[in-house]
């Protein structure tokens, strides 16, 4: 067994989906120590998305809040595992991640996600997994760990879709089509899409604080995983 093998089983049986490796040596804000990243990606429950095709409900917000903690614990426990192996590793969780005024963090979860080969930047700036659409949360552990990386995704297949620029009910999405070195300023307006959600959040749910999901639900590879996983 490969060190990358055993690490992607501990983490799949700790509660990731999907597990993937990559290299991120030179890209802003990545330590020289420690320039390679284990990007974890745990799927929402296809009923729990499905409850927001409307609007964000209680059940979506409290089941997000519990897959963060999952993740945490996760990226804990790999980063354990890293350090027992002799490597240099740390698990980016929510307490730890350091957040800019524009809500973006210093090194992107999905920075680590595009370039382990997990997926790609949709129109509405989240991460877009073939397999289960933006029904997905992330995080990423930095390691200089030699791993298996997997092949980088520097373009988006959206293609001509819009649906995610059609739903916002914010009005917060450009339609620019993501590729690697595009930033996320230019996919959507972060203060319109955070107003919006908090809005929204308040009014449906009683919870101060910015949750919406509408871009998650449209996304057509959202829409696949739904009815594969609801009929």
């Amino acid at each position: 067994m490969s060190l990358s093998t055993d690490l992607k089983e501990l983490l799949i049986s700790k509660g990731a989906t999907e597990v993937g490796f990559a290299n991120l040596k030179g890209l802003e804000n990545v330590p020289d120590t420690m320039p390679n990243a284990v990007s974890i990606l745990i799927k929402f429950p296809a009923e729990i998305i499905n409850t927001i095709q409307e609007y964000p409900t209680k059940i979506y917000i409290d089941k997000l809040l519990e897959i963060n903690d999952i993740l945490d614990d996760i990226l804990l426990a790999g980063e354990d595992f890293l350090k027992k192996e002799g490597y240099n590793a740390y698990g980016q969780t929510k307490p730890r991640t350091v957040v800019e005024d524009d809500k973006r963090s210093k090194i992107p979860y999905k920075t680590a996600a595009t370039h382990a080969g997990l997926g790609w930047i949709g129109k509405c700036a989240l991460l877009v997994n073939p397999h289960y659409g933006s029904a997905v949360r992330i995080a990423s552990i930095y390691t200089d760990a030699p791993l298996d990386f997997g092949k980088p995704v520097k373009q988006s297949y959206c293609g001509e879709c819009d649906a995610c620029v059609k739903a916002c009910p914010g009005d917060a999405c450009t339609g620019v089509d993501w590729h690697e070195g595009v930033d996320r300023n230019e996919l959507y307006n972060q203060k319109k899409c955070g107003d919006k959600a908090l809005e929204l959040s308040i009014l449906k749910t009683g919870i101060d604080h910015y949750y919406c999901g509408k871009c998650i639900v449209v996304c057509p590879f959202t829409v696949k995983y739904l009815k594969k996983e609801l009929k």
